[in-house]
């Protein structure tokens, strides 16, 4: 049984109207925050996604990958999007992890051949290089290639992007995989192109790719500190869709990000 406690006592409350509910209350959220015009075309915002998804697509279920993702977003901008190579004291400084992890993380770069150390900066190894220009291109990704140390250059919007995205400041959710982001990410994406039909459990897995017993370790995890909101299919009450919760800091900050960033029409 399930109860809400109001004024001192327990009122029962069944669950499919609690999801409800909720869901009325985000419609008319988003109903309120879009242009006329709710089919809004976001070409950045699939670029995005589809540059993350390709970029995380390798990502771990270690529980703290999510913390590699956000040191490793930073370093890809640096390289690929301003061509500067980076020290380790630099990074330590520009970085808001702890320093013994951010060590241990350069020194398993260094022994996967990710990255190279020359004169005490880091460089992005040959093999990362040919990695990244193979995820441009099956994200439709705009690159070049020039003479210098580091030859591929990215979008420096992009990458600025992506590395503001992936931030997450003290989120407890900073201790989950990695993956997350491409399950966030495709959750925004359908409610900005489809706000009406939001994703159910094996579209969000098929959309994010990630394995579907991941998806539910990801999903318990976001659900205990309400970042998204999960209500019952109207037709067919074993399909649960899922959508963000408006009211959560991290989905404040992600519109706000896309506002500025890349124009959006969320309010």
């Amino acid at each position: 049984m399930t109860g809400a406690l109001t004024n001192g006592t327990v009122k029962n409350l069944n669950i499919e109207d609690q999801h409800k509910t909720a869901y009325v209350g985000q419609e008319d959220w988003v109903r309120l925050g879009f242009e006329k015009d709710l089919k809004v075309s976001l070409p950045d915002f699939h670029g995005l996604r589809r540059f993350l998804t390709e970029l995380n697509v390798r990502q771990t279920t270690n529980r703290q990958s999510y913390r590699a993702s956000n040191i490793k977003s930073w370093l890809l901008e640096q390289w690929f999007g301003w061509s500067k190579p980076v020290s380790r004291e630099f990074l330590k400084s520009s970085v808001t992890e702890d320093p013994l992890y951010i060590e241990r993380l350069v020194n398993r770069y260094l022994d996967k051949d990710r990255c190279t150390e020359t004169h005490g900066y880091l460089y992005p190894s040959e093999s990362l290089i040919e990695d990244m220009a193979g995820i441009c291109i099956r994200s439709q990704t705009p690159h070049e290639w020039k003479k210098a140390p580091i030859k591929l250059n990215i979008s420096k919007d992009l990458l600025r992007l992506s590395t503001l995205i992936t931030l997450r400041g003290n989120d407890p959710l900073c201790g989950v995989s990695g993956q997350l982001i491409r399950v966030e990410l495709s959750i925004w994406e359908q409610l900005l192109s489809q706000r009406n039909l939001p994703l159910c459990s094996s579209e969000l897995a098929h959309r994010s790719c990630v394995q579907k017993s991941t998806l539910t370790t990801l999903l318990d995890a976001a659900m205990k500190h309400e970042l998204f909101i999960s209500f019952i299919d109207a037709e067919d009450e074993r399909i649960t869709r899922w959508t963000i919760n408006t009211r959560h800091s991290r989905n404040k900050y992600v519109r706000s990000l896309l506002e500025r960033k890349i124009g959006t029409t969320v309010r």
